[in-house]
């Protein structure tokens, strides 16, 4: 089975949303392979770690800690994202094996992402979920693919709400964003006449 991967936003040596990930490192590795045994604060407090800049740290893991890394951040300029079909996708886990993903991004022709659509319902894109402005309220579609820390603490401030998108009303929202570990509500703005179908 595919080891699982966790990546986590460190600014200036503080992480966001540790808890978060811990859960979903908890919830997948004890789903996966029957066990979690990892302390994950108590084991970053052990690393040594940059304590200026953006980083991206990545944690590779099953039941224990693999490898860590931290990735000098720079973010990815999105400004079309093409509409994919992939009815028979599942991604409940963050496995660190992407392939199948990757090969559903190497269809995005010119657009610089995809934008996951399952059973007419819009998912994840290739590396984010999304969230969508409607009458300056954000909701986020009930049908992603990977339950994002990033989406988990924004639904859970009340910052966005969780809606059925779909590709007969997704032109009723004004623009979307991009969201993941990384990038939050201050990610750009996209108009959703840049989706691509």
């Amino acid at each position: 089975m595919s080891l699982l991967l966790e990546s986590i936003y460190l600014k200036d040596g503080i992480f966001r949303n540790l808890t978060y990930h811990e859960a979903r490192m908890r919830t997948s590795s004890s789903m996966l392979f029957g066990k979690y045994s990892i302390n994950l604060a108590e084991f970053l407090s052990q690393v040594v770690m940059p304590t200026h800049g953006l980083f991206k740290t990545r944690i590779i893991y099953d039941t224990i800690i693999r490898n860590v890394e931290f990735v000098y951040y720079r973010p990815r300029p999105v400004q079309s994202l093409k509409l994919i079909h992939a009815n028979d996708i599942s991604y409940a886990h963050k496995f660190l094996d992407r392939s199948h993903l990757e090969n559903l991004f190497t269809q995005r022709g010119v657009a610089d992402d995809i934008l996951i659509v399952k059973s007419g319902n819009f998912t994840d894109t290739f590396y984010a979920n999304l969230i969508f402005k409607k009458e300056n309220r954000w909701f986020t579609p009930s049908t992603f693919l990977l339950k994002g820390t990033m989406r988990q603490s924004l639904l859970d401030v009340g910052w966005i709400e969780e809606t059925s998108i779909n590709i007969s009303n997704y032109n009723q929202f004004q623009s979307l964003k991009l969201i993941n570990s990384m990038v939050g509500m201050d990610g750009p703005e996209i108009p959703t006449s840049s989706i691509v179908t």
